[in-house]
């Protein structure tokens, strides 16, 4: 068998390793690539959107604002007298019958008409004979019946009531005790709502 001259064999090895490194590169070239694509080679992944959620605090709720309620003298109410008691005039002060011994009856008062049901949270009551003690009622009809809508006050020159929530067309400013001169005046009421 003849001898392969060495140079032949060298020239041989050379291709096969030219070969195999250009295989080499090929796969590290192709490695890099797949890394960078993905697998799927489906193109560069976006890293994902991170949203930052900002807490808005709650709107503070306002409280409503008093409206206020126009309200007309209707009369006095008198369940336990003679019915005489002063009925009062619409443009001028009310003021209950002269008491010149004691008050012997459980109350007097002074109707006053809304012009419809209303819930009414303040009355405020001016008098030039303070000293005397009321309280603030309510009820569908202005012969009664009524139902307390605020504490008992013993009145100064301008009283606030407060009142609880009842509904009504009618307010009765009901007093329960005299002044020392035996004679009680509402000269103003003012009545709202809310607030």
């Amino acid at each position: 068998m003849p001898r392969q001259s060495p140079r032949r064999s060298s020239s041989t090895t050379t291709r096969f390793l030219a070969a195999a490194g250009l295989v080499a590169l090929l796969g590290g070239m192709a490695f890099i690539v797949m890394g960078e694509t993905g697998d799927d080679g489906g193109g560069t992944t976006a890293a994902p959107a991170t949203t930052t959620t900002v807490k808005t605090p709650p709107p503070v709720k306002k409280p409503p604002q008093a409206t206020r309620i126009v309200v007309t003298g209707v009369g006095a109410y008198d369940p336990e007298g003679d019915q005489s008691e002063n009925g009062g005039n619409a443009t001028t002060a009310w003021k209950s019958e002269h008491y010149r011994s004691t008050f012997s009856k459980s109350g007097v008062g002074l109707v006053l008409d809304a012009g419809r049901p209303v819930k009414a949270t303040r009355v405020v009551v001016s008098t030039e004979t303070p000293g005397f003690a009321a309280q603030v009622q309510v009820g569908p009809s202005p012969t009664g019946p009524f139902t307390a809508a605020s504490v008992s006050k013993t009145t100064a020159a301008r009283t606030t009531y407060a009142l609880k929530p009842r509904r009504g067309r009618y307010l009765v400013i009901w007093v329960t005790s005299m002044p020392a001169d035996g004679v009680a005046a509402v000269n103003e009421v003012r009545v709202t709502a809310g607030g």
